[in-house]
């Protein structure tokens, strides 16, 4: 029985060096993909620009004060704002009974979005400051766009709470305008945090890419 030959000195085929060729290649491109798919995060981004510390947070602190007022009138006043939307209630009841709440369901409905409503107030400012304020300390790109998303609802319901707690001819008209103060700061505090300056200095985005994705495979 014969043995195998060395292969050690044998010259490698124009195929096989071509085929070595196409691999590394291969290699190289799935690395930069993953790359690109996972970018590095720098351990020294330097100190967070001044429009995400101080002029956003500037702006939400003045917003945040228009909702604690808000809020607090409110509840001071929670009897009254209920019998006012109870009464607004019963007049759609009359005057356009198809598109107006069920009879039976008013008095459910007036006790229950007053005092829900500002709750949300508070609920809305303190999810807001723990995502405006993890933004500049962990270097979040994902807290501030949280936070932006916290603040596209908040400016959602705002016009809607300003009606229903605010807009009767019994409450002081400051308390609707203080409602809008709140909508304006909220906007500029969230513009704030999508200057330029905080984007180049919040991690490159992580989105998930799904051509990277199909060429990585």
């Amino acid at each position: 029985m014969t043995e195998p030959a060395d292969d050690a000195d044998r010259v490698p085929t124009q195929a096989e060096l071509d085929a070595e060729d196409l691999a590394a290649i291969a290699r190289r491109s799935k690395d930069r993909d993953e790359a690109n798919l996972y970018p590095e995060r720098f351990d020294d981004p330097g100190p967070p620009p001044a429009a995400l510390v101080l002029h956003a947070r500037v702006a939400w602190w003045g917003a945040a004060l228009a909702g604690l007022v808000s809020a607090v009138y409110g509840f001071v006043n929670l009897s009254t704002i209920t019998d006012l939307l109870r009464a607004r209630l019963l007049e759609g009841v009359v005057d356009d009974p198809r598109n107006a709440s069920p009879a039976d369901r008013v008095d459910s409905l007036a006790g229950f979005f007053p005092p829900f409503m500002l709750i949300m107030i508070v609920v809305f400012l303190v999810v807001e400051y723990a995502l405006l304020a993890a933004a500049a300390t962990h270097h979040s790109r994902n807290c501030r766009n949280f936070f932006l998303s916290a603040v596209v609802v908040n400016l959602l319901c705002i016009p809607i709470g300003v009606d229903l707690l605010f807009d009767y001819p019994e409450v002081p008209s400051a308390m609707a305008v203080l409602g809008w103060v709140q909508f304006g700061l909220l906007v500029v505090a969230a513009l704030m945090t999508l200057r330029r300056s905080v984007n180049q200095w919040l991690p490159v985005s992580t989105r998930m890419r799904p051509t990277m994705m199909l060429r990585a495979r």
